[in-house]
């Protein structure tokens, strides 16, 4: 559903004054709402005009189509890059003025700095115009660093926008293309790809125009500064640069390496999100066929590669970072080694000069514009992959002009149609016919023939639930077709919408629906229920996509197509509904067909009312996603840190960090002892005019060397560990929350949507892997340095603690009020981002039913709506952090500030050496203090995932999949259950299911389990494969379920589930994952279900990888693969949940005469809506709200006219009924009294031996 709001928030940004905008005051006000309680969606102010998902998707759009056709034109390829660029140099290009004044402030900054130090080298008491030009220079510092702190901002905020506005565009564009896609490129992608386009590529973009400015600002300042080392220091400053310079190349390269990893890296995530999705949305069948531990390898697997392959770009990143750490170390080391064997001699206001720029440029040059090549290398790789898909096939767009007269027809003459062009052999051939209004045309046809014509599969409704999870079959039919019929088209195509419903509601369905309802337009109906044939206007039988007969019913009777003795002698009561004399309903309003929807509905609840609405569907209203308060405890860290190493490793780094940092500080201090040293020589050399003494080089350069060898040493070695045991980490807790997913019981995934557990996967995972150790290591670097720079300082001038105590309560006060809004702006920005992809997997799962109904601009307009809700959450997260760091900075700047006036003050208690040291550092401080602590909420925003994965790391668990009670080997030999007074619910605080069920089932019995939609019919075999704990007991072989393994006990039951699945991997794979078969075993059990030819045929046979979920066979052919899984495992027990609720009679038939052959020795339970398919059973057992109403054979059940089953039969017709009450009693007494039952008492159909009812459409077929 569209996103509720209430009155959306004027943005206060629209009016906000210059002032206000700077310093980002428009904010206070949600500050305050922040302050005092938890912000709530509602408090988010709505999208800027300019931001808003339509109006930026459809502008790059239009640039996007412009090129398609300019590439057509020019026979070149058409170039994504080229249409951004386009869409958004002009915007983007002033930024680069911000740049430009930004970088030209940090190279003037060093010269002011050392002309203050110049006052202290050359202090002279006396010399007050000396006095008045440091506190001017001071002054002009001052400035300088307030200037800093203000424009870095504004910057960053607009460039981060830009990259907001790139992302949003490209996304809608992504969503708009993947509802356009044809058939043939659905089968070239797969729903996790376009998901990953939408999590991780696209948000490349938020990164890549931060930094992309520096490609030019870099080189440009890097001469700026050689020009002015090169006036302070000569020739020795090449040196320095050309350190810097082979650095580039260097990292250039990493940045190269790095890249190659991300993409095959990408590859492998990929695959383990396409494998994820399966295994949650399939998860149901994988715990009745206990394949948990398949999967489990599977993903183990898919996962060892990905990290492998993530650990190496982390040292990369870990080389990267380390290399960002002690270049400034390596540069000065060279630089004043070369300066000093040079015969020159060390001076404060030089070193501290030279360190400055070097500062500026070394953080331009080894990070920011290695950054903007990363990234924009990341960017183009992002852009290519979104390239290729905008560039895939689209449905062609036609938009048909109906004849004016109102007289649609449907003609369809010789038509032949494929569903992958490259397979030679055509789904369709050759079709010709005509339908017009006021027509029913019916198509019949066993599974695969081609009646599939247009996919709308039993209906995906995104609505309810996720994916309809929680309706039953019967449900989602029928809610698809009141969906229909609302959309009051001219033309309805409906495949089998009346098969997942049970008969009566089939009946008044197709009464009231089709019938009635529809009569005047034009309807064209694929089904297998031959009952209704009689209604049509003309029937059209299919076989191997091509048209065997075409006529009316009459007709077929005449020629003697032998519909079967179902379809004769019906009596006049179908005679009646099919010539309805109701008025016409075609221009009804929509109140009236709402009134007429709930007729439709009422009677399939109305035996449901007294016990309450339809039980069996109640049991799971989604929870919503919880977002945990308060900040990260100091748990999630101990926890985090020690899934990734022992604690004496954790010991070892901490001491690594502080011996990296200790040998920083220690350089640079021994520079600056050295330059004080110096200049008390000098002035000793110029009183005594005495010249020979000199500093002992040897002494001073060999500590100085020896110090830089330890800071890059233990630089390097704290990055890399750090990298290890956080990447290891996030590989351990991977592991735990995948296995405690495996093991959590199915309530859970009807409780979450997909997108919100597969978010845990794909994004919490992402960070965890690939984000967080960065960040937590430029943290932890960062801290440090901070730290130090401060100690340093209160070293030097003790003063300064005093104004520093004020600094640091106003910043600790100033960083918890900011975060207490910004955790909970960052938890809305998750929050606001799962619907997203939500809508996008929904919306791809469902593209046929949009597509049918012509709903993609509500469907785009939806996404869209998703969009500006996370927008408007990403735009805060951005503000928010503005308005942080401008006061952080401010608090730097008051820092300097007190430095500078303070030593000047100060000034004939101090060494020149000293005050360079507190100066340069604290004017580093400026970008660095406020970096920490963004770092330090970074990390604890990413922690959060952390958290996230945790929270599943302890789900509840469903029973231990093995016991040390293990069954006998044999078990269960005979098949016997017993259901003894058993209830069952789904979860603690639902509704009771099934009340008070006891029943006997003997060995080799077959039973029927008929009744409602939502009787509980369903949940009887939930119970028996204990997908929920039940109440009371259950027995099979004289072993209670309960006090076994869920493993021991699933494996050993079969199951043919409602909608059969099948895993993306290969056919072998999809029939026997655990390889405990042979060949010949896999081939015959293909054979026996008539598949071994279809398989066969493919390029690889069984080891021919499927399309994602398997979705390149018909549903008929994917249900005949479940049977033959069941036939595979031998097991004594087998459960068929309405599995032929969606193939045809004759696929139906194989399905029922192999279950027939095949597991004559076994208990067979069957649920069923077709009761065609359990007439014969041994026992029929009617469920109703959940109480077990009847139980025994069915001719004795339908001698009762009261029974419900006696009901439920007649509700057919009386021709149907009379056929199947026939084969009842056949059965019965071929059971019971074998020797009466061929004496000719029971009419058999001679030519086969068999009941005629069952030869229903051998002719036909």
């Amino acid at each position: 559903m569209l996103p509720m709001r209430l009155e959306p928030k004027p943005n206060p940004l629209l009016d906000a004054n210059l002032c206000s905008r700077v310093f980002f005051w428009w904010l206070n006000p949600l500050f305050k709402i922040g302050h005092k309680r938890r912000l709530e969606e509602d408090d988010m102010y709505s999208v800027l005009p300019q931001d808003s998902s339509n109006y930026l998707g459809e502008e790059l759009q239009g640039y996007w189509d412009r090129e398609v056709l300019r590439a057509e034109e020019d026979a070149r390829k058409p170039s994504l890059t080229k249409s951004i660029i386009k869409c958004y140099w002009k915007s983007y290009l002033i930024l680069g003025i911000f740049t430009l004044v930004e970088e030209s402030i940090r190279v003037i900054q060093p010269i002011f700095l050392g002309k203050i130090i110049d006052y202290f080298e050359n202090y002279d008491l006396t010399d007050s115009g000396a006095l008045y030009r440091a506190y001017g220079n001071a002054t002009v510092l001052t400035i300088c660093t307030l200037f800093l702190a203000i424009l870095h901002h504004l910057f960053f905020y607009h460039v981060q926008c830009a990259g907001m506005r790139l992302r949003v565009a490209m996304c809608h564009m992504i969503y708009r293309k993947a509802l356009r896609l044809s058939n043939v490129a659905l089968g070239k992608t797969t729903t996790g790809q376009i998901v990953n386009l939408l999590s991780n590529d696209v948000n490349k973009f938020d990164q890549v125009t931060i930094f992309l400015h520096f490609l030019w600002a870099g080189p440009l300042q890097a001469i700026a500064v050689t020009a002015l080392l090169w006036m302070e220091i000569g020739i020795s400053c090449l040196a320095g640069m050309a350190v810097l310079i082979i650095l580039l190349p260097l990292q250039s390269c990493i940045g190269k390496l790095f890249s190659s990893l991300r993409s095959k890296t990408a590859a492998f995530t990929d695959a383990r999100i396409r494998s994820m999705n399966e295994v949650i949305t399939g998860i149901r069948i994988i715990k009745m066929y206990a394949w948990e531990k398949s999967f489990a390898d599977l993903i183990t697997s898919l996962r060892r590669k990905e990290i492998s392959k993530v650990l190496r770009s982390s040292y990369l990143r870990g080389m990267n970072l380390a290399s960002f750490f002690v270049a400034n170390k390596i540069i000065l080391f060279v630089t004043f080694t070369c300066y000093v064997l040079l015969g020159h001699e060390i001076t404060a206001s030089r070193v501290f000069v030279a360190m400055t720029l070097y500062g500026a440029v070394r953080l331009t040059v080894t990070l920011f514009f290695p950054a903007a090549i990363e990234r924009g290398s990341e960017a183009i790789v992002s852009i290519q992959r979104i390239k290729n898909f905008l560039l895939l096939d689209e449905i062609s767009q036609h938009s048909l002009q109906l004849p004016a007269d109102g007289k649609t027809i449907v003609h369809v003459q010789d038509f032949t149609a494929f569903w992958d062009k490259a397979l030679e052999t055509p789904t369709l051939r050759s079709l010709s016919f005509t339908v017009r209004p006021g027509e029913l045309l019916a198509v019949v046809g066993p599974v695969g023939a081609g009646k599939d014509l247009q996919i709308l599969e039993d209906g995906d409704l995104t609505v309810i639930g996720d994916r309809g999870a929680t309706l039953s079959g019967g449900q989602k039919a029928r809610v698809n077709l009141a969906r229909a019929l609302y959309q009051d088209a001219d033309i309805y195509l409906l495949d089998d919408p009346l098969s997942a419903v049970d008969a009566e509601v089939g009946k008044h369905l197709f009464q009231l629906c089709i019938c009635q309802t529809l009569h005047e337009k034009i309807t064209i109906l694929v089904t297998h229920q031959l009952q209704y044939l009689k209604a049509a206007s003309h029937i059209l039988i299919l076989k191997d996509g091509e048209m065997v007969q075409k006529g009316t019913y009459t007709e077929f009777l005449k020629s003697g197509v032998d519909f079967g003795s179902l379809l004769k002698k019906e009596n006049e009561e179908a005679e009646q509904s099919s010539v309805p004399g109701t008025p016409t309903l075609r221009n009804r309003t929509f109140s009236e067909s709402s009134v007429w929807s709930q007729q439709s509905s009422r009677p399939s609840l109305k035996d449901g009312i007294p016990e309450g609405q339809d039980t069996e569907n109640i049991q799971v209203t989604q929870t919503e996603e919880i977002r945990s308060e308060g900040k990260v405890g100091f748990k999630a860290y101990k926890n985090y840190f020690i899934a990734g190493a022992s604690w004496f490793i954790i010991i070892f780094l901490t001491l690594l960090n502080l011996a990296a940092q200790v040998a920083y500080v220690l350089q640079d201090w021994w520079l600056s002892y050295w330059a004080d040293e110096q200049s008390m020589l000098n002035v000793t050399v110029n009183g005594e005019g005495n010249v020979t003494e000199k500093l002992d080089l040897n002494w001073y350069l060999g500590i100085y060397a020896g110090l830089t060898v330890a800071t890059v040493l233990f630089g390097i070695a704290r990055s890399l560990l750090m990298f290890y045991v956080l990447v290891n980490s996030s590989q351990t807790l991977h592991n735990k929350m995948f296995e405690s997913i495996l093991k959590a019981p199915v309530l859970f995934f009807d409780r979450n949507p997909v997108g919100r557990i597969l978010n845990r996967f794909s994004k919490d995972i992402g960070h965890m892997d690939d984000l967080l150790p960065l960040t937590f290591l430029d943290f932890t670097q960062v801290l440090l340095l901070v730290i130090s720079m401060v100690a340093v300082a209160v070293a030097v001038i003790p003063w300064i603690a005093v104004p520093i105590i004020p600094l640091a309560i106003i910043f600790f006060i100033l960083r918890r009020y900011f975060l207490e809004t910004s955790r909970d702006v960052k938890r809305l920005e998750s929050a606001t981002r799962s619907p997203v992809f939500s809508h996008l997997s929904s919306s791809l799962q469902g593209l046929w039913t949009i597509r049918a109904y012509r709903a993609e601009e509500r469907c785009q307009e939806l996404f869209d709506a998703h969009q500006d809700l996370h927008t408007e959450a990403w735009f805060l997260f951005l503000t928010t952090s503005r308005w942080f760091a401008v006061r952080l900075d401010a608090i730097c700047a008051i820092f300097v500030i007190v430095i500078a006036y303070g030593s000047l003050i100060l000034a004939h208690t101090l060494d020149a050496g000293q005050v360079g040291l507190a100066l340069s550092y604290g004017l580093m401080l400026m970008g660095m203090f406020q970096w920490s602590v963004r770092q330090s909420a970074e990390v604890e925003n990413m922690m959060i995932s952390v958290e996230r994965v945790m929270e599943y790391t302890n789900l509840e668990k469903e029973a231990p999949w093995e016991y040390q009670k293990r069954p006998p080997p044999g078990w269960p030999q005979e098949g016997v259950i017993i259901f003894d007074n058993m209830n069952f619910t789904y979860s603690l605080d639902g509704p009771v299911v099934l009340k008070h069920l006891t029943a006997l089932i003997k060995s080799t019995e077959k039973v029927g389990i008929v009744g409602r939609t939502g009787a509980g019919k369903s949940s009887l075999i939930s119970a028996l494969f204990r997908l929920s704990e039940p109440e009371g007991k259950i027995w099979i072989d004289k072993i209670l379920t309960t006090e076994i393994g869920l493993h021991d006990l699933r494996k050993k039951m079969s199951i043919i589930p409602q909608e059969p699945v099948l895993f993306t991997g290969t056919m072998r794979k999809n029939l026997d994952p655990f390889n405990e078969h042979t060949d010949e075993e896999l081939w015959n059990a293909l054979e026996e279900v008539q598949l071994k030819e279809a398989i066969e045929d493919l390029p690889g046979k069984m080891d021919t990888e499927l399309a994602e979920s398997g979705s390149n066979f018909s549903v008929g052919q994917r249900q005949l693969v479940c049977l033959a899984r069941a036939i595979l495992k031998k097991n004594r027990i087998l459960i068929i949940d309405e599995a032929t609720a969606n193939v045809d009679p004759r696929t139906d038939e194989l399905i029922q005469k192999k279950i027939r052959e095949k597991f004559a020795h076994c208990t067979v339970l069957t649920i069923a809506h077709r009761l065609n398919t359990i007439i014969d059973s041994d026992k029929i057992m009617v469920l109703d709200s959940g109480r077990l109403k009847e139980y025994d054979e069915p001719y004795i059940l339908l001698q009762n006219k009261e029974s419900l089953f006696y009901k439920m039969v007649q509700q057919l017709g009386k021709g149907e009924a009379a056929a199947l009450t026939e084969i009842a009693k056949q059965v019965y007494f071929k059971r019971n009294y074998p020797g009466i039952a061929h004496t000719g008492s029971v009419v058999m159909n001679t030519s086969n031996g068999q009941p005629s009812a069952l030869t229903i459409f051998e002719t036909a077929l």
